[in-house]
């Protein structure tokens, strides 16, 4: 009899787990940190669903944030524990201004730098590096992906495919499932 007690207990104990699982993904996006840690976590998930020219596969995966944000605390802490999509290491980069824009994979523009853009679209030219905003309508300008917080305070993006072409990047399609493709 008490093994039949232990594997109900084992049982009821791992739904318990799931169920809590399910509930914590589930939650929206409400407070600025889950939102920066959903930010750092989705930024991840790029260096894996994307594809980037096989020259810039044999060095670190560099992340750069332009602007101050909670983010760069977020990404620090992921790229500690984490590798790029082709094993390598992770490095985030503080960008003070566009001028040391430079040799990176992703750059993060933070929503106070959002109006720079353009300046900083010129500045990469058509370089492999994905560009990713925080504010409404910056994938219809030219950055590659968009966060957006939905009406229900759950976190989305935006793809622009175009813009991620016309850069060498690819997009899979099971990443572009999980986005709104507006270019």
């Amino acid at each position: 009899m008490k093994k039949g007690k232990k594997i109900i207990g084992t049982s009821v104990l791992k739904l318990l787990l799931i169920a809590a699982g399910v509930w914590l993904f589930s939650l929206p996006a409400v407070a600025q940190d889950i939102d920066y840690k959903t930010q750092s976590l989705f930024i991840y998930k790029f260096t894996k669903y994307i594809t980037w020219p096989q020259a810039l596969s044999r060095n670190d995966f560099v992340i750069g944030v332009y602007g101050n944000s909670p983010i760069s605390e977020e990404l620090q802490v992921m790229a500690s524990l984490k590798k790029a999509g082709e094993g390598q290491r992770i490095v985030i980069k503080r960008i003070n201004s566009v001028d040391e824009i430079e040799n990176l994979h992703i750059l993060y523009v933070a929503s106070s730098k959002s109006r720079e853009l353009r300046s900083i679209l010129d500045k990469i030219g058509k370089k492999p590096t994905l560009v990713v905003a925080e504010r409404d309508g910056l994938a219809k300008k030219g950055a590659s992906i968009n966060f957006l917080i939905m009406e229900n305070n759950t976190l989305k993006f935006e793809v622009n495919r175009s813009e991620l072409q016309s850069r060498g990047l690819s997009i899979s399609d099971e990443l572009l499932k999980v986005g709104f493709i507006v270019g």
